[in-house]
Formats: C-alpha cells, sequence, structure tokens
C-alpha cells in the first residue's frame, strides 16, 4: 500500500519479503546448492533444473551437466556494494526457489522505488506456529536440553490444536486462555497448567510474539510433595521383574530424574566409593539439567544388586537400556504398568479410566521421596542434600522440609502436656 507522511513523500510497504539488503545488484541472484564433494570439500555450484524450469532437489550444475550431490543445502548468491555474499535459505529445493523469487522481485522494487523517490518500508515475514514449534524444539535439542525438548513437543502440539490461528502474529490471549480451559477439560490440575503455559509462553516469545498477547501465567495453590508410602514401595517391588526393581531402586534410592534413569550407565558408578556420577551424555543428546555433575551416594544394597545385574548383562553400557543398547524411553509407561498389575491404580482419574494408566505413578514422585526421605535422615542438613538432588538454588530443596507424617509423630504429639 501507499502511504503519505508530512513531506508528501510516498512509502510503499512490503509485507511479504524480510531479506531486502542495501546495495545489492538486483540482475543476478542465483540460486546454488551447497554439498560435499568425494573428496570431502564443501563446494558450491548452481542449482540444476528440469525441463520445466523447476529445481531439481539434491542436482548441480557441474560442467554445464546435472548431477546428482549428497548432503546438499542451498544458498542465494549475489553482490553487495561488489562482494559476493550467499545468504542460506534451506534444504528445500521448492522453498529455496521460491526464496530466491521473492528476493529477486522484492530487490527489483527496491530499485524502480529509489528511480521514483520512493521510500520501502520493510515488514517482517509472519512465522507460522507449526515452524517455530520445530524450531523451538531443534534449539532444546541442540542445547544439550532433552527433557524441555519433550516437554516442548507436547506442549507446542496441544497449544496448537485448541489455538485459533495458523500465525504467530495472529495468537492473542484468548488463544492462551483457551488453551488453559482445554487443560483443565482434561483434567490437569492448576500447577500442571501454569507450567504448560510457561513453557507454551516460552515458545511464542522464542517466536517473537508480541509479548502483551501473553497473559500472566494461572496462579495454584502450592502443595506440599506427594510420596511413595513404605505400602506402595512394597507393592510395586512385589509385583516387579528384575528390569522394574532395578528402576524402582535407582530412582528411589538415588533420587534421579527421569531423564537420568534413562541414560545413567555402569560407568557411572564408583564401585569402590559407593557413588553414582550423573553427568551428560553427548552421544545420545543428553545434558545434564543444571548443566554441573554431581555425585550421589548409593546404598550397599543397591550396589551390590547393580553388580548382579551387571554380570547378567555384559557388554551393555546403559543399566536400563533397551535390547538394541540404547536409553528407554518409555520407562513411565513400564512404572504405570507395573502399578496397574500391583493393583494399586485409583481408578478415579480419567488416565486409570481409559488407559489403566494411573497420573499418580510417576518416576519423579520417587524423587520426591527420596529427597524428602533424606532430608529427614540428614537432620535437615539442606545443603547436602541439595547437592545429592542435583538442585541449582537452596529454596528447591527447603520445599521438601515438610513434617512427617501424622503416624510418624503421633507418639510425640501424644506426649505433649497440653
Amino acid at each position: 500500500m501507499f502511504i503519505y507522511n508530512a513531506a508528501k513523500s510516498i512509502v510503499v510497504r512490503l509485507s511479504c519479503f524480510s531479506m531486502y539488503t542495501p546495495g545489492i545488484d538486483s540482475k543476478a541472484v542465483t540460486l546454488m546448492i551447497r554439498f560435499k564433494d568425494a573428496d570431502g570439500t564443501w563446494k558450491r555450484r548452481p542449482a540444476a533444473r528440469g525441463a520445466n524450469g523447476r529445481v531439481k532437489p539434491g542436482f548441480a550444475l557441474i560442467d554445464g551437466r546435472p548431477m546428482a550431490v549428497h548432503d546438499g543445502t542451498y544458498d542465494l548468491r549475489f553482490t553487495v556494494d561488489r562482494k559476493t555474499v550467499y545468504p542460506p535459505v534451506g534444504d528445500k529445493a521448492a522453498a529455496a526457489d521460491t526464496k530466491r523469487q521473492r528476493f529477486e522481485l522484492k530487490s527489483a522494487v527496491k530499485a524502480q522505488a529509489d528511480e521514483a523517490g520512493v521510500v520501502v518500508i520493510d515488514s517482517p515475514e509472519s512465522k507460522t506456529l507449526k515452524a517455530t514449534a520445530a524450531a523451538y524444539i531443534d534449539n532444546k535439542t541442540k542445547n544439550g536440553f532433552a527433557e524441555a525438548a519433550i516437554q516442548a513437543t507436547l506442549v507446542t502440539a496441544e497449544f496448537m490444536r485448541v489455538a485459533k490461528c495458523a500465525r504467530v502474529d495472529q495468537v492473542t490471549q484468548e488463544d492462551f486462555f483457551r488453551y488453559h480451559s482445554w487443560l483443565r477439560k482434561n483434567q490437569c490440575g492448576d500447577r500442571t497448567v501454569s507450567n504448560k503455559h510457561m513453557r507454551a509462553a516460552s515458545w511464542l516469545r522464542f517466536a517473537g510474539i508480541d509479548p502483551k498477547q501473553i497473559p500472566p501465567k494461572p496462579r495454584y495453590e502450592l502443595t506440599l510433595p506427594d510420596m511413595y508410602t513404605s505400602a506402595h514401595i512394597s507393592a510395586l517391588l512385589d509385583a516387579a521383574e528384575p528390569y522394574n526393581r532395578i528402576l524402582i531402586l535407582l530412582g528411589l534410592k538415588c533420587g534421579l530424574r527421569d531423564q537420568e534413569l534413562m541414560h545413567v550407565e555402569f560407568s557411572d558408578i564408583n564401585w569402590e566409593g559407593s557413588s553414582l556420577r550423573v553427568r551428560s551424555k553427548p552421544q545420545y543428546g543428553f545434558g545434564v539439567k543444571t548443566w554441573e555433575q554431581r555425585n550421589v551416594p548409593v546404598p550397599g544394597d543397591l550396589l551390590e544388586e547393580l553388580k548382579r545385574w551387571q554380570k547378567k548383562h555384559a557388554g551393555q553400557s546403559i543399566i536400563l537400556g533397551t535390547k538394541n543398547k540404547k536409553p528407554n524411553t518409555k520407562l513411565l509407561l513400564s512404572l504405570k504398568r507395573l502399578a496397574w498389575r500391583a493393583g494399586l491404580n485409583c481408578g478415579r482419574c480419567k488416565s486409570c479410566l481409559e488407559h489403566n494408566q494411573c497420573q499418580e505413578y510417576t518416576l519423579h514422585r520417587f524423587r520426591r521421596t527420596y529427597i524428602t526421605k533424606m532430608l529427614r535422615a540428614l537432620k535437615g542438613d539442606v545443603r547436602t542434600v541439595m547437592a545429592f538432588a542435583g538442585h541449582k538454588d537452596i529454596a528447591s530443596t527447603m520445599r521438601y522440609l515438610v513434617p512427617e507424617s501424622a503416624e510418624e509423630t503421633q507418639t510425640v504429639v501424644n506426649s505433649v502436656v497440653w
């Protein structure tokens, strides 16, 4: 559209282009494919086209002939102030050529506008929710936040399912409120709704949303941490086969997080020092949550069980690995099935009624039980338990400084002279 400013000069707003560079030679914009040659060196050649004029995916024009190449990605080639530049435009041939066409058209419009004394105002291209979600998840994965990437995959899919729009600049506070209502209808608690809100907000801030369109996070009542009782533990262990027994004992007696349980290896154990080192596993894309390794003491009885488990699984590095010797991503499902077999399902929650997978039974509940019991055993030594748990701040550990159960304190209460 055309807008006149106070000086009566004409302004053109281009909303569909976002790559204009001042000083470009608009007459020579070439789509290039960058690929690795047989000798392992990276090269660029013009992208080859078929008889219909479309780019042939994975083909470069070499010595005037189209030839297939490997690991190809696309760049544009043009000059800016007599210097050749190669901005990347992705690895999809059709999408890359579309960007070339848009860029070429925009540059031509700018050149003509300069001649006519018209000012061009650039408006950034609107981003889709789907594309930014994929980029956000990829960012978390590449930065070693495996658990955050898993949560982001779930939350972004849920949000897009209920949002009434497809693009980031179309998201409003109403979309967030609609998402909150959808979560509550699916029996998510207030704390879960708040946590999922924060994950969705983190994604959309990453995508460049207007901050005004993100409402404050929902408030929730801060509940006491729930633990497994001795009866729960006994029932689970009685019903567990050897694999799930090791899973329960590692979660309960070492306080490991879900992803830590998934990636813990025999090599992490100091057999002489009776400790387990929690550390990143780059080969599996796993990074320690706080970016700090920690040593966790291993009780003697668990150490003996781990020694026997290792002997039965010679040649396997991951303690709870799959038959293919890879991290097991279904440990939580395994626990829920065990709880159902042990007759422990609550029978009330939606997960119980629809899938026989009670929401009360989680791997993280073992960790909460561990931290609470350790604080009681160490007489409130918060600093030591904080180190064992791998918490970044002391407040996270102090949350578990809760009174003992009524049964454990009844004798003391009865002895009070009122």
